[in-house]
């Protein structure tokens, strides 16, 4: 658990050419955020332009040799629409002030000197605040990182069954974020977090609060009981990560749990060679890796070529459409005969009727999981309305 909470902190891009006040900065606020500083406007935006799925404020001096602070903020406000920023300023006209919020769309703007306490005040207000002139900000990971130490984060499973008889075989964890999904979907919130480490702190809770709830689960869900739980491309990326999931898959085995893996199959990590490495040896040291939502986008059947995925989980929304859309249909019936021959399992998601679950059983599917055979629910109440 140390090892995925040790990581985050909300990354702050600070740009100001005094170099003694980035090192005081640096000093004071370095506990509390993950502080990105440099002399240079042109480097920073270089930078953001590379990083800006990592930032959560970016803060800029007004006066700057290169460009001056509104130039930069609007160029970071093109590279990173949702990030809120905050402009540094002297004494400087209410025009200037005015155009830079017009201009760099800035949410703070703070009278130099500032003194630390003011500064990490105003860094945490607008990460959590809107953007001025009424746009909504998307979620950011530190709202996501927030909820999480709230104890706000908890989890539902989802039943998966056995294709040829109907019969439970496993399951899947998914997240929920009660008060955050009142005003984000969980696409959105999920989106926010798979390239940045509070990604790895997410996944680490979910491992923890299954766990907690492992004597509700395992007697429901088999022997072992076959749980599934999503994990971005961006964390097996990271060696120490895997090191630390393959703990915590034994660790499970201890209780009965064969832990499996869900990798998105849309997310560009994929493909690199990061995740290729620690994806091969995840499967040597017998972990089963699955490609979720298979079908979606254009790495799916690139994915297959890889030896180191043991199933695949055909999309919700591709299922869904094999009733009324002959391409779907016989998208599906291949992949099912092509995965097989590979030696991959296939479960389909997003099963709500009888007929589309008869017409996959037809096809030779192995698992199928949907709210016709059961809603993703609290662990202690699963089972409850599952189709028997």
């Amino acid at each position: 658990m140390e090892l995925a909470a040790r990581n985050f902190r909300p990354t702050i891009l600070m740009v100001d050419d005094d170099e003694m006040l980035l090192s005081s900065v640096r000093r004071t606020l370095g506990c509390s955020f993950n502080l990105v500083t440099n002399s240079s406007a042109v480097a920073a935006i270089e930078w953001l332009s590379k990083n800006q799925g990592m930032v959560d404020a970016v803060i800029a001096d007004l006066m700057m040799p290169e460009m001056d602070g509104i130039e930069f903020l609007q160029k970071a406000c093109a590279l990173a629409p949702s990030v809120p920023r905050m402009l540094l300023s002297g004494n400087v006209s209410s025009v200037s002030l005015r155009d830079a919020i017009n201009r760099g769309m800035v949410s703070r703007v703070l009278a130099k000197p500032v003194s630390p306490s003011v500064l990490r005040e105003a860094l945490n207000d607008s990460i959590a605040s809107p953007l001025p002139c009424g746009r909504r900000r998307l979620i950011t990971s530190a709202v996501v990182t927030g909820e999480i130490e709230k104890n706000h984060h908890q989890i539902v499973v989802q039943p998966r069954v056995c294709a040829r008889d109907f019969g439970v075989v496993g399951g899947e964890v998914l997240s929920r974020f009660g008060e955050l999904q009142k005003r984000f979907s969980l696409d959105e919130i999920i989106g926010a977090s798979e390239d940045h480490p509070v990604i790895n702190q997410l996944t680490s809770n979910v491992l923890r609060l299954l766990e907690q709830s492992a004597a509700d689960i395992q007697p429901k869900l088999g022997y072992p009981a076959r749980i599934s739980v999503n994990c971005s491309p961006y964390s097996l990326s990271n060696m120490d990560f895997v090191q630390f999931l393959l703990q915590r898959v034994a660790a499970f085995r201890q209780i009965n749990i064969e832990l499996e893996f869900e990798i998105t199959e849309h997310n560009a990590k994929v493909l690199s060679e990061p995740f290729i490495r620690n994806a091969r040896y995840l499967k040597e040291q017998g972990v089963h890796l699955l490609i979720d939502d298979f079908g979606t986008g254009n790495n799916s059947i690139q994915l297959l070529r890889y030896n180191f995925y043991t199933g695949i989980k055909l999309d919700h929304g591709l299922v869904s459409r094999m009733m009324t859309e002959v391409i779907d249909d016989s998208f599906v019936e291949w992949t099912v005969n092509i995965a097989h021959k590979l030696g991959l399992k296939v479960i389909a998601e997003g099963v709500e009727t009888l007929d589309v679950a008869l017409r996959l059983q037809k096809y030779g599917v192995d698992e199928i999981q949907g709210y016709y055979f059961g809603r993703p629910m609290a662990p202690a109440d699963l089972f409850a309305g599952i189709v028997q």
